[in-house]
């Protein structure tokens, strides 16, 4: 079934992220996949990290995480452990989520993530031959290949999700657990 991210009548219900001023809207799309829609005014000022590595597509809004200012069209990658000492949507957000595993909030002050955090313009960015690696779960790929099993396919820039083994023509996010 192909999902139209940016499709304002998909069901949601309200969920207030650990830490944060105001629910969001959630989308519930497949595991630990969602689409969250970020209220106008909607902070996270509690410090803290999750444990379990975060990955995301902003596909509407600006979104700022510990001082850092993620556009539409950009995808982010926050490995577990990552510090998060602020966030904040202030004219509001949509973007497309998934943990690597459980999303268990910690307030802490500590930082110690398993890896770098890295911010990629989707839209933009050099893909190399056989696909850029963005996460341990995830590749962005520019050409239609089989692969083995089913995995979350996200469109770019049409921003359509949809589970499948076959990765169509165009700019895919490709999410699997492992690739």
């Amino acid at each position: 079934m192909l999902i139209d991210l940016l499709d304002a009548e998909l069901p949601t219900r309200d969920f207030l992220i650990p830490g944060s001023n105001l629910p969001v809207r959630q989308t519930r799309l497949d595991g630990m996949s969602s689409l969250v829609r970020f209220p106008p005014g909607w902070a996270r000022p509690r410090r803290g990290h999750y444990l379990a590595g975060e990955e995301f597509v902003l596909l509407e809004g600006e979104l700022c995480v510990s001082g850092i200012t993620y556009a539409a069209g950009q995808h982010g990658w926050l490995p577990a452990g990552t510090l998060r000492h602020s966030g904040a949507a202030p004219g509001g957000a949509l973007a497309f989520t998934a943990f690597a595993g459980e999303d268990t909030w910690v307030p802490s002050d500590l930082d110690e993530p398993d890896g770098p955090s890295l911010r990629t313009p989707l839209e933009s960015v050099v893909i190399p031959e056989g696909g850029l690696r963005l996460t341990p779960h995830s590749v962005l790929l520019d050409t239609p290949v089989a692969i083995p099993g089913p995995a979350e396919m996200i469109t770019v820039p049409t921003w359509t999700w949809e589970r499948s083994a076959l990765v169509p023509e165009g700019r895919v996010l490709v999410r699997r657990a492992p690739l």
